[in-house]
């Protein structure tokens, strides 16, 4: 049974490649596929933008090579940005879960709360909740990746492994170091493709 993290990485590439197809272009996002990808899939968040004008701007900033497309790459940037725009919105959801059931959200707002959660899941058990620390990053990719990834259990693998995600070199793993590292992660799976 899949993990949390690899249920969000493969939801981000399955639905990337749903809205990509409809265009024809496998590969790609057009202006029209990303609008309803969020439409569809980030219906809560365009609720809350005042400006109509809120995926061309969007899409203006993703589309980083100018191409008038928005690959995988472009696409998972946005993830990313949201997802850490999003992590203080999890902290209030959490407090009001208990309350009111939230909104039905999409694939890819649900891939992101999943995101939230496994951080939260690892960071935290050595005492700061907002990073991950050598030893946390090591259960994570021990539970989440099983053997594959769990054999790094040398000094100098995990090491070498955490020096690569603590880009900012403080001696800890924050949030959205992770969120590039699952960015990462997503791109090297997603060839091919992934499948239901």
């Amino acid at each position: 049974m899949p993990s949390q993290l690899e249920t969000a990485m493969e939801s981000l590439i399955l639905v990337f490649h749903r809205y990509a197809s409809k265009d024809g272009k496998t590969g790609t996002l057009s202006r029209r596929a990303l609008r309803d990808l969020m439409s569809n899939e980030l219906s809560n968040f365009l609720k809350c933008q005042k400006d109509p004008a809120a995926v061309d701007k969007i899409m203006k900033d993703l589309d980083t090579n100018g191409d008038g497309q928005v690959d995988f790459e472009e696409f998972v940037s946005l993830v990313v940005g949201l997802s850490i725009a999003c992590e203080q919105c999890y902290q209030a959801r959490m407090k009001n879960v208990a309350q009111k059931k939230s909104a039905i959200m999409g694939e890819v707002q649900t891939a992101i709360f999943l995101l939230i959660d496994a951080f939260k899941q690892y960071a935290g058990t050595d005492g700061d909740k907002n990073s991950m620390s050598k030893a946390e990053v090591k259960e994570m990719f021990k539970k989440e990746f099983g053997l594959e990834m769990g054999k790094a259990k040398d000094q100098v693998g995990i090491d070498r492994i955490f020096k690569d995600l603590d880009a900012n070199s403080d001696n800890k793993v924050d949030f959205q170091e992770f969120v590039c590292l699952v960015a990462s992660l997503a791109m090297l799976m997603r060839d091919p493709p992934l499948s239901k």
